[in-house]
């Protein structure tokens, strides 16, 4: 297992209109990669009170979130997984929040569907350069998480946990 200080925390949700980005203030937070071939990781988020909304909501629900995790430096391109709350732990005036995170989109996956979706607007040349510039700087972020939560919706097998059994 590999640990990382998580510099930033993003929720992403879509909605009719395109995808909010939820920036979620961290007080602190690791992230554990687990080292197996499911690509799982292990998020430990400390928050404010403010900030547990969505999270309280997406346990109640025992739903998943597509999040974008940073680690180390804001200058690490950001790693979008989905995941599901193990456990929310109130603290004197924090709280942990314990996800677990498979990881749906790599960085050169993600330029992939950029560049496919430029070139399939017919764009070439410059213009397709400074479009690629454009959205890589955004990470076609709205096209990506509408396909991940597609995936996630159809996909009743996927589990975050070995041991149990998988979700229906």
């Amino acid at each position: 297992m590999k640990t990382y200080r998580l510099f930033s925390l993003r929720v992403l949700q879509p909605h009719e209109k395109g995808v909010s980005q939820v920036d979620i203030p961290l007080q602190d937070g690791l992230i554990i990669d687990m080292e197996d071939t499911a690509k799982k990781w292990l998020i430990d988020a400390v928050i404010n009170q403010d900030g547990i909304g969505i999270f309280e909501t997406c346990e109640k629900e025992n739903g998943k979130l597509i999040i974008e995790a940073v680690i180390t430096s804001e200058n690490n391109y950001p790693a979008t997984m989905v995941t599901k709350v193990r456990k929310i732990t109130h603290l004197s005036n924090k709280v942990s929040i314990l996800l677990d995170g498979l990881m749906a989109v790599r960085k050169d996956d993600i330029i992939d569907v950029i560049l496919e979706s430029i070139v399939d607007e017919g764009l070439t040349g410059d213009a397709l350069l400074e479009e690629f510039k454009k959205r890589k700087a955004t990470r076609g972020v709205e096209k990506i998480v509408e396909n991940i939560y597609k995936q996630v919706n159809a996909d009743e097998k996927l589990s975050f946990h070995s041991t149990e059994p998988s979700e229906k």
